[in-house]
C-alpha cells in the first residue's frame, strides 16, 4: 500500500535503529570523509520483515539559509508498497479528507492542512535531556509518533465524526524542532504559520513562533524559549565562541563553547563540519535553550548552554 501519512523516521541499516531525518543528518556529518550515505527502510517492523525501502532526502546537505529552502525529509520508495499495519498508512485518508472539505473556514481545519505541508511537524517538545550522561546516536524515543486521545489536545482535537486520525509527534531533539520552525515559516502563509501549536511540559499549549524569542528580546535567566539570531564565529582551537549581530539593552551578546565541552560532545564533529564554512557564508544563526547572564561588568551578556544538544546552528547565505 502507499503511504497516506508524511513518514517522519526510518530505520537506519547501517546504524541499526530508527532516525527522525535531522538525526540522520547529523550521523551522516559526524562520518569522516569520505562520507557514505545511509540506506533506510520503513519504521514499522511489518514492512521491515519484507525489506520496505524508503529514501533520505537532503539529509546529506548542510542546514542552510537561502530563499529555496528546502526540508530534509523522508519520502516513500515508488518500487515497494507497504504492509497495510504500517503505521504511516490509514485507508481511510482520502475518505476522511473529502468530508471535511466542506469546512474550509474551520481554524482547526486549516491547521491540519498546514500540518501537512509540513515534512515533520512537532507537537509536543520535551526541553529536558533525561539522560545527561550518556548520548546515545539519533535520538532518544521521545522521537515518536502515538495515537492521540481525542480529548489531549483541544487546539487540534475535533468531534466530527469524518475527522482524519491523527498522530501525535513528539521529540525532545531541538534540530528537529528547529527544523520543523525554519520549514513552517520559510513555506506557509503568515496567517497559516500563526496557526500552529507547540506543547511544552510545565508550559502547556502556545504558539510554535512564540516558543522562538529573538536574541534581541531575550530576559535574564531562563527564557524558557528558544533564543535565536544570526552573528559571527571565532574559534579558539576545537571551542569557538558566537557574537551576535543584534544587542541586548544595546550590550554585546555572546555564546561560547569551551574545546572541553566539544571535546565531551559526541557530534562535535558535525559542529565543527558547520563551523569550517565561516568564510563561505556571511553569517550563522544558532538557535539554544540556556540562560543569559548578565558579565560582572555590566557591559555584556552571555549565553550559556549546558549540553550542546541544546545548541542548533545554521548557515548563513553564501557571500557572492
Amino acid at each position: 500500500m502507499k503511504p497516506s501519512q508524511t513518514i517522519t523516521r526510518a530505520f537506519c541499516v547501517e546504524l541499526q535503529q530508527e532516525l527522525s531525518i535531522t538525526a540522520a543528518r547529523r550521523e551522516y556529518f559526524s562520518q569522516e570523509p569520505p562520507r557514505s550515505r545511509f540506506e533506510f527502510l520503513c519504521s514499522s517492523e511489518a514492512c521491515r520483515a519484507q525489506g520496505v525501502k524508503v529514501t533520505g532526502v537532503r539529509y546529506d546537505v548542510k542546514p542552510q539559509d537561502n530563499p529555496t529552502f528546502v526540508a530534509a525529509h523522508f519520502r516513500a520508495n515508488p518500487h515497494y508498497g507497504h504492509h497495510p499495519d504500517c503505521e504511516w498508512v490509514d485507508e481511510n485518508a482520502e475518505e476522511t479528507e473529502a468530508e471535511v472539505s466542506s469546512e474550509e473556514s474551520d481554524p482547526l481545519v486549516r491547521q491540519r492542512k498546514a500540518r501537512r505541508k509540513l515534512d515533520d511537524y512537532i507537537d509536543v517538545f520535551d526541553p529536558v535531556i533525561k539522560d545527561p550522561v550518556k548520548e546515545k546516536a539519533g535520538e532518544d524515543k521521545s522521537g515518536s509518533r502515538t495515537p492521540q486521545p481525542a480529548n489531549a489536545n483541544p487546539a487540534t482535537a475535533t468531534t466530527s465524526p469524518g475527522a482524519p486520525r491523527y498522530n501525535e509527534t513528539r521529540t525532545n531533539n531541538l534540530e528537529r524542532l528547529v527544523e520543523c520552525y525554519r520549514q513552517a515559516k520559510a513555506q506557509l502563509s503568515p496567517d497559516d504559520f500563526k496557526l500552529l501549536t507547540l506543547r511544552i511540559p510545565g508550559q502547556g499549549e502556545l504558539s510554535l513562533r512564540s516558543y522562538f524569542r529573538h536574541i534581541k528580546y531575550a530576559q535574564t535567566g531562563n527564557n524558557e524559549k528558544v533564543l535565536y539570531g544570526g552573528g559571527l564565529v571565532e574559534r579558539y582551537g576545537l571551542g569557538f565562541k558566537f557574537k551576535f549581530f543584534d544587542r541586548l539593552e544595546g550590550k554585546l551578546v555572546t555564546l561560547y563553547v569551551s574545546p572541553a565541552q566539544m571535546q565531551a560532545y559526541r557530534s562535535s564533529r558535525y559542529i565543527s563540519e558547520l563551523l569550517s564554512h565561516a568564510d563561505e557564508v556571511k553569517f550563522f544563526t544558532v538557535y539554544a535553550l540556556g540562560n543569559v547572564v548578565k558579565s560582572p561588568s555590566g557591559k555584556s551578556f552571555s549565553v550559556e548552554v549546558d549540553d550542546l544538544r541544546h545548541l542548533v546552528i545554521v548557515l548563513g547565505p553564501t557571500k557572492e
